[in-house]
């Protein structure tokens, strides 16, 4: 009698940790794939200042119908210093109402391009913008801030829009500790049963009558 009872617990408890262990990774993978589908509904956005002046930058060719970065013109820095676009990618340059006067002024490009910048001096609340068509590298300055750092760099590749992709993880390691947890509970619940049934477990209706 003891021994069904028994064996009926320890099947039970097998029988939960299967079910907790089975639940486990699903649970995780609707969670990744939640989790997947927020992340790929973002929209990318310049900070482009409104209300200033704007004016058009010489094009490198193209109807500048791609994206749309932005590069901040602050007090002695651009931000970002270096920014890495797609052909056909439109940059603007956005004056942060800033105090001291700030050019644009390219200093290297590649032989093919036709990029100006933007060199008259300007401040306060201003923007221009250039669409680069051309690959390679255009570095440019701001020229009575350049000995203050005041420099950028635009480099135009197909593979700027690219990121790695490394293997997507199904299971996180939560799931995984859970997992290992359970199955070590039903080892050890399995190991403790044995150990009665074999040395320590007796039928009361085998004893003798007193």
């Amino acid at each position: 009698m003891y021994r069904r009872e028994l064996l009926k617990a320890v099947s039970g408890v097998l029988g939960a940790g299967v079910a907790t262990t089975a639940m486990a990774p699903a649970g995780a993978q609707e969670n990744a794939n939640e989790s997947g589908g927020e992340e790929g509904g973002g929209e990318a956005t310049g900070n482009g200042t409104g209300g200033g002046n704007e004016s058009t930058g010489n094009e490198t060719g193209g109807d500048g119908g791609g994206a749309t970065e932005t590069v901040n013109v602050v007090d002695n820095a651009f931000e970002p210093e270096e920014l890495a676009i797609e052909p056909g990618t439109t940059v603007q340059w956005a004056w942060q109402g800033t105090q001291a006067q700030h050019n644009v002024h390219p200093t290297s490009q590649p032989g093919e391009a036709n990029w100006e910048g933007h060199m008259p001096l300007e401040s306060g609340d201003f923007s221009f913008q250039s669409t680069f068509d051309v690959e390679g590298e255009y570095e440019y300055q701001c020229d009575p801030h350049a000995s203050l750092g005041m420099v950028g760099t635009v480099t135009v590749s197909p593979d700027a829009g690219t990121t790695a992709e490394g293997p997507i993880q199904l299971v996180p390691d939560a799931a995984w500790t859970l997992v290992i947890a359970t199955v070590a509970g039903m080892l050890a619940t399995l190991s403790l049963a044995y150990a009665f049934i074999r040395y320590g477990g007796s039928n009361p209706s085998s004893s003798p009558e007193r």
